[in-house]
């Protein structure tokens, strides 16, 4: 019981530690210069106004199946596709096409250290992401364990 609680706290600790190094890194706004974070937020209100315009053309048949609750994400996504007009589909593609345009002048932009950089992040919050899952799973086969005895 001790030996587990010694082990639970040097892995909070080490999870601790590596947040504080990872809050210490600079936001990924920092790494980006002015063009780039005003490429970003133009993507962002793209997205947004295309999502409003799309909505719009929504029909009431269509909320319906948006508002089920009784439907999984999946199964609303899927009977909500099935009753696109054309026009939508149509509105759907070219949002697709224009966030993806809008997506590679940012990656164009960047330079091969900032790719680096993002790189980084991105493993870094996959790691930390990895190591808190399985601090979970160990804590539940504690309990687990600490149960059935």
């Amino acid at each position: 019981m001790k030996h587990t609680k010694k082990i639970a706290f040097i892995v909070f600790g080490l999870l601790v530690s590596m947040l504080s190094l990872t809050a210490q890194e600079k936001p990924e706004t920092e790494v980006l210069t002015e063009e780039q974070r005003q490429l970003m937020q133009e993507q962002r209100e793209l997205i947004k106004a295309n999502r409003e315009a799309f909505k719009a053309t929504l029909s009431e048949e269509q909320l319906a199946i948006l508002e089920n609750e009784e439907l999984t994400r999946p199964e609303r996504h899927n009977a909500l596709a099935l009753t696109f007009t054309e026009a939508q589909q149509a509105i759907l593609t070219e949002n697709r096409e224009n966030v993806r345009t809008v997506r590679e002048e940012f990656r164009a932009s960047m330079t091969e250290e900032q790719r680096q950089q993002m790189r980084a992040r991105r493993m870094h919050r996959i790691q930390d992401g990895n190591e808190l899952r399985e601090t979970v799973r160990e804590r539940r086969r504690q309990r687990r364990i600490n149960i059935g005895n």
